[in-house]
């Protein structure tokens, strides 16, 4: 299945520097639907 209508951000990406983690003030969270976090955790997290 093609996502072509995805665009990557520009700002946000979490990464390593000097083997620690570098994460922005607004990192990129991934979600997957189903991936067993569960809708009443899901809820919770984004508030």
């Amino acid at each position: 299945m093609s996502e072509s209508h995805l665009i990557n951000p520009e700002i946000g990406k979490i990464t390593m520097q000097d083997g620690r983690l570098a994460v922005p003030d607004r990192p990129i969270i991934p979600f997957i639907r189903g991936d067993g976090t569960g809708p009443d955790i899901w809820a919770a997290a984004q508030r």
